[in-house]
């Protein structure tokens, strides 16, 4: 897919898989809210589409599932996005939060506004998906990330 190029706001110039990337919380915020029109609404639907399904990948021949570690309030009962690790296939029995695809939604579904949350989330993606949680994506790296079907689960 050729990527859009946003022309407005603080990410003008910045295709929508970049943004993800930097900034997730506004860029889920900005496809509920009906930012993107034409072209750009499409191209964000398919992003959201692939970004609540990336596939985990396996380890040493294992199948591993990815467990959501989050920080409840005692009060308030809601939480906030803690960090996420991954666990072979078949430990998940007493385990809670716990899929069999990454969902870059989770710290927005605990959360409407949890900057520090998708920064640890996108560390830790980096770590899991490149082995390397300070990877580097550029706009280039991006992009090819949502653009090959093998990184995704859908269904």
């Amino acid at each position: 897919m050729e990527w859009s190029l946003i022309s407005f706001g603080k990410y003008k110039g910045k295709s929508l898989p970049q943004i993800i990337f930097k900034d997730a919380d506004w860029l889920f915020h900005a496809y509920e809210n009906g930012y993107f029109k034409d072209v750009l609404a499409q191209e964000a639907h398919e992003l959201y589409r692939r970004a609540r399904s990336i596939r985990i990948p396996q380890r040493n021949g294992q199948k591993m599932l990815i467990e959501y570690h989050i920080h409840r309030d005692g009060n308030s009962g809601k939480g906030k996005f803690g960090m996420m690790q991954l666990i072979p296939d078949g430990s998940a029995l007493r385990r809670m939060n716990v899929a069999s695809s990454i969902d870059f939604y989770v710290p927005r579904s605990l959360s409407t506004y949890d900057k520090t949350g998708y920064k640890n989330f996108v560390s830790m993606l980096k770590a899991i998906l490149f082995r390397n949680p300070s990877h580097r994506m550029n706009r280039r790296a991006c992009e090819a990330f949502f653009n090959d079907e093998a990184n995704f689960d859908l269904n």
